[in-house]
């Protein structure tokens, strides 16, 4: 759903950023340096952005992108350090700046203090049923003898 909404709006601003894996990649070593290295790098489409620790790619975010009318999705977020890191505070960014972040923890959004949340609503069998055939067996129904198998798997992933 973000992506589908980052393809579909970030021809509208002068520079955007989709950061997959927020909370895999900040688990890595120097994790939270890289994806600030990244954010730069992509925003202001310069390659040989150095970061070398956290404080100094906030103080990087914040000189460099407040003028700019950004984009920002941050994707699978789960630590309140990751959003201090990458989205610190409203006045980092230009007012025509959107970052959307995507967490399975609303708690964390409201500690963020974040204004809108938009919670997505799970689907129906049927549907979870074709989208996962989708992707396990390129086809709309489970392949013959799978079943019960896929039917397993949409409920436990719910």
């Amino acid at each position: 759903l973000a992506k589908a909404l980052y393809n579909s709006i970030c021809y509208r601003f002068e520079c955007a950023c989709f950061l997959l894996n927020v909370r895999k990649i900040s688990d890595q070593e120097e994790g939270l340096v890289r994806l600030q290295q990244t954010l730069l790098s992509k925003l202001l489409g310069e390659w040989e952005i150095k970061v070398r620790s956290v404080e100094e790619g906030i103080s990087m975010i914040k000189k460099k992108l407040s003028k700019k009318r950004a984009l920002i999705v941050l994707d699978d977020v789960d630590k309140i350090e990751q959003l201090k890191a990458l989205a610190g505070e409203c006045d980092w960014f230009s007012d025509e700046t959107r970052i959307v972040i995507t967490t399975r923890d609303k708690y964390l959004l409201a500690a963020h203090e974040v204004e809108k949340i938009y919670e997505t609503k799970l689907l129906s069998d049927p549907e979870s049923l074709e989208l996962f055939c989708w992707n396990a067996f390129k086809m709309t129904r489970p392949k013959a003898n799978y079943e019960d198998l896929s039917n397993q798997a949409i409920h436990y992933a719910q």
